[in-house]
Parts: structure tokens; sequence; C-alpha cells
């Protein structure tokens, strides 16, 4: 186990961390880990035969980290037009719905499907003090993306926007409810809103028609959770310049995730957030990819002596950490927040 056995999780911890406050220990944050990376921290107890047996190998995956949170998905939601590409896909790819007909002849995936009683039965495994945090397989923008394709949404915004709508309207409400239920179970202590927004110098569509089409239902969940006492964490990559204000002000998320060196450093993200939003992350993965050991470890120590006396940060990858960052960079970022006091 790479977690220190004195460093019990204690997922009220990085609930301090959202309400951006002072924690007296570390806290760790990270939204997938590679399945190397889970076999390295779980050995002999790695186990993915199963859709359950993966579940419960992330709990202890997680947990052998030192993170405070599992995060979990419940399988079932599946928009039609997702792609299955293991390294890299055309956002045009696959797309389905082009015209009015082809909406119209559309069979939508429903909440139904989802199977919310593994929350329950996952649970089991949970250490003591420690949390799910839920996710969907992929969000809003999207899945919608994924029906329309990126191209094809950019002409019919002008071409024929009620289609647009409808497409938006539709997805939005089941990925609104999905989470809902997710936020329901006692186990679930805040949810990630994993939905990308931007490339890397501006959104993927204006921020208008974001704010029109996708941020009222991330609006509603984030107020959904908080009549709950329960958190949302955005996990969106690219440019968010031209929509913080609406991440932080209209949506009320309480966390983002996701941060490139090539955009914002973390460093200069969190100097400009502090006190507005909860900071996750942000070691650049290309960062932990290139660097020695060495540097990833005196990098995560500066950002935690940065955090110390403000609160409001949780340490961890920009974005994920996938199988191709060297363990020892990897095992240098975790050592970090166990060790630094």
């Amino acid at each position: 186990m790479f977690r220190d056995k004195n460093r019990k999780p204690n997922f009220r911890l990085l609930e301090a961390v959202l309400r951006k406050e002072t924690t007296e220990r570390p806290v760790l944050f990270d939204f997938i880990l590679g399945q190397n990376k889970e076999k390295l921290l779980t050995g002999n107890h790695y186990n993915d035969k199963t859709e359950f047996d993966r579940v419960i190998t992330t709990i202890k995956a997680f947990d052998s980290g030192g993170y405070d949170f599992s995060p979990i998905i419940i399988r079932g939601l599946i928009f039609a037009g997702n792609s299955n590409s293991l390294h890299t896909k055309s956002l045009n790819e696959n797309s389905i719905i082009t015209d009015r007909k082809t909406f119209d002849s559309y069979v939508w995936p429903e909440i139904s499907n989802c199977d919310f009683s593994i929350i329950d039965k996952a649970a089991w495994y949970l250490a003591d003090g420690m949390k799910f945090v839920p996710f969907s397989y992929d969000g809003i923008l999207e899945n919608s993306i994924s029906l329309i394709g990126y191209d094809n949404l950019c002409y019919l915004l002008y071409d024929d926007i009620n289609v647009v709508e409808d497409v938006f309207e539709n997805v939005g409400k089941r990925i609104t409810l999905y989470f809902k239920k997710c936020l329901e179970n006692t186990h679930v202590g805040a949810v990630i809103l994993n939905d990308d927004w931007g490339f890397n110098t501006q959104t993927m569509l204006p921020p208008s028609i974001l704010k029109k089409y996708v941020f009222p239902f991330y609006r509603e969940i984030t107020e959904y959770a908080h009549s709950l006492g329960k958190y949302t964490i955005i996990h969106s990559c690219g440019f968010y310049g031209d929509i913080i204000d609406d991440i932080i002000y209209y949506i009320r998320a309480d966390g983002r995730h996701s941060y490139e060196d090539k955009i914002i450093p973390v460093e200069r993200a969190y100097s400009d957030l502090k006190g507005k939003i909860a900071v996750l992350g942000g070691m650049d993965v290309d960062f932990l990819a290139r660097s020695t050991a060495e540097d990833v470890y005196e990098r995560c120590l500066k950002m935690l002596e940065t955090s110390r006396s403000c609160g409001g940060y949780a340490l961890g990858s920009g974005n994920s950490i996938p199988d191709y960052i060297p363990d020892e960079n990897f095992v240098a970022m975790l050592k970090a927040g166990q060790e630094y006091l």
C-alpha cells in the first residue's frame, strides 16, 4: 500500500477543500487512473474480470494511493454517437443526428438503463472515511457533439437552431437526472461534472451558446447537490478564461479540475482563483510524463506550500494519470502529498 498507514481516509478534508478552507494535511485529487497505475497501487489485488471487479479495484487503488474518495461511473446512459476509439477520434465521427428527420428517428437512452444499486453494493469495499464521487459517460456538450458531429453542430447553430436546442435539451435532462440519482445516495459526497468545453485558446462554442444550452443543466445539478449538503466539481479541459465567471457565479460549482501549463499553469490559476473556487490537481500531464521524479516532487511541494495559508487546493494531475506517466513520477506526486507537513 502506498498510503502511509497513519494516513486514514477522510472525505471531510476534500469537503473542506471544496469549501475553499485550509486542511490539517494535504488532500489528493485525481479523476482517472490508467489501468497499469491501478495495477501498481493494488498489486496482487488487481482484478478486472467484471465491471463490478473494476469498480472494487478502483476503490482499492484510490485508497492505496492516499486519496479520500473513489470515483465511480454507473453504466447504462450511453448515447449511440459515442466512439470506442482507444487512441483518438474525429469530433465528426459516428454522428447520427443531422436534421429534424434523423432527430425524430433517434432512440434516446433512458435513465432506467442505469443500475444505481452498484453504489450501495460497492460501498461495502470503501475504507472508513471514504466516499464516492461519481462521474458520467461524457458530459452534455460532449454527448451532443458525439450525436451531431462538431462541424455539423457549428453549421446547425445557424441552419436549424431548433434541432440543436432539442438535442441539448434531451441530453441535458438525462445527464441531470443521472447526477441527481447519484447525489441521493448516502455514500456519495460530491459529483464530477465532466464535460470538455474548450480548445487551447478558446471555448469550443461561443460562451453565450454554452450559457444558454449547457450551463443551466449544471447549475440545476449544483443547486440540487447543495440542497443535500454535497458538492460539484467541474472537470473540463481547455481554455476557460471566458467562462470562469459563469462556472463560479452562475453554475456555482465548488471546484474546478483540469489545467495545462500551455494554457494556464496551475500556480497562476490558483493565484487567480483562490477564495473563489477550489483548484484541484494541476500538475500538467506533459510535465508528469517528461520530468524527473525529483522535479515532480519539488513542484508538488512548492504548490502545497503556495496553497497552505489560503487553502482550497488538492494535489493531483492536471487531467488524469495515463499509463505513459512513469511510475516513479506518479509515486513522487503521491509522496509529496503524504510527506509535506
